[in-house]
């Protein structure tokens, strides 16, 4: 394959891509041995129209960029876009550790601008497709999922669990036991389907019930006429107002009686014991 030298400043990356990612000590190494004694692996360059993308060697690139080579060997091939991100995903995965955010990007990317079908990616890079369809899933979870994925704390298995949890603040919870506890992805799966399962239910008794307007007004029984009526229309014990007004008519009208009992019966043993004189 014929290998040609090109300045690397005509070479671009595109926007989304998979790149390599180095251990901090062997960083060091890659650097200091371009810097002694160049490149000495071709990188791969596409050749689309007018323009040339890297598709392997960003690394490479990027060195030869910061310490000023006028040249770097290269394989160039005409590719489309689309193949160019295809041979990204593939490329970039056997060289070494990748960020899985960066391969769910190329994932996106080829699916909404490019217009890739799962099985054609499947053919074209050689991934399972049940990992296709697992990054594809969980290109929509929350920042600090694509963080803990890209740290290796999680796997893409359990992204693609927590991906199932729609709401944001679910996904944050469920991701933080996870971490806590080391679960699974069995056990993490079994977790949020019975999550999802209590939230189906709860809409469910929601609907039951249909929209929530304001409160009823409270009410109660009167312990008279057992007509109901607005607390603060009762009294205690519980009484419409018109049965208090009779109540407290009726307990005057028998507290008036009591007291002219008295008075006569006091005035009936007067006259026994005084034959009626007033004692004054």
């Amino acid at each position: 394959m014929k290998i040609v030298d090109i300045d690397p400043k005509r070479i671009q990356t595109p926007p989304v891509r998979i790149t390599s990612v180095f251990e901090a000590e062997i960083k060091e190494m890659f650097k200091d041995d371009l810097k002694k004694d160049g490149i000495n692996q071709a990188l791969v360059v596409a050749k689309s129209g007018e323009d040339l993308w890297v598709i392997d060697g960003k690394n490479r690139l990027d060195e030869a960029l910061l310490n000023g080579f006028s040249t770097v060997p290269c394989i160039v091939r005409e590719l489309t876009l689309k193949e160019i991100q295809m041979r990204n995903l593939v490329l970039n995965r056997l060289r070494g550790r990748t960020k899985a955010s960066e391969e769910v990007m190329v994932i996106k990317d080829l699916f909404e601008v490019h217009g890739a079908t799962i099985d054609e990616v499947v053919e074209k890079t050689g991934m399972k497709r049940d990992r296709v369809e697992q990054l594809l899933a969980i290109s929509g979870v929350d920042l600090e999922v694509w963080q803990a994925l890209d740290d290796e704390r999680i796997k893409v298995c359990h992204a693609f669990q927590l991906s199932r949890l729609v709401d944001r603040s679910a996904q944050l919870r469920m991701l933080r036991i996870l971490l806590q506890y080391s679960m699974t992805c069995d056990a993490l799966r079994e977790a949020i389907t019975e999550a999802l399962s209590i939230i189906a239910e709860r809409e469910e008794v929601g609907k039951e019930e249909g929209v929530i307007g304001p409160p009823p007004v409270p009410t109660g029984e009167c312990a008279v006429c057992h007509e109901r009526y607005r607390i603060r229309e009762l009294t205690s014990p519980i009484l419409c107002r018109h049965c208090f007004a009779i109540l407290i008519t009726a307990y005057d009208g028998a507290s008036r009686e009591m007291v002219l009992e008295v008075e006569r019966k006091k005035k009936m043993a007067l006259e026994v014991v005084d034959g009626g004189r007033e004692i004054v």
